[in-house]
């Protein structure tokens, strides 16, 4: 019976653990498509390439000269990887990928 229950319990942690990985990663990709469809039809609109998504490093220069997109806040316990696409002063557009804390709401 003590087997059955400890069994049980690992059982629930490990489904609330995974459920929080699947909705981290689908919400990563559903913020990546997001930003690649908005960056495509500005670049569309002013007859530009498609950049390539670049991760952000650290000391990475970002010449912004204008902001095109940025991912909107999400509601998430958690890191969750927010993408920002812009025109550098030589009007190149750019786009950069980089990790920001979700907002954490804790309902009680």
């Amino acid at each position: 019976m003590k087997t059955t229950r400890s069994a049980i319990a690992v059982f629930m942690l490990f489904s609330v653990l995974s459920t929080d990985a699947l909705s981290s990663v689908q919400i990563n990709e559903d913020l990546e498509q997001s930003a690649r469809q908005a960056t495509e039809r500005y670049a569309q609109s002013v007859k530009k390439p498609m950049p390539e998504l670049e991760d952000y490093t650290y000391g990475m220069n970002l010449d912004v000269g204008k902001l095109v997109y940025v991912s909107p806040n999400v509601r998430y316990c958690g890191n969750v990887k927010s993408m920002m696409a812009y025109e550098d002063s030589k009007g190149e557009l750019h786009m950069v990928r980089y990790l920001v804390k979700g907002e954490c709401v804790n309902s009680r």
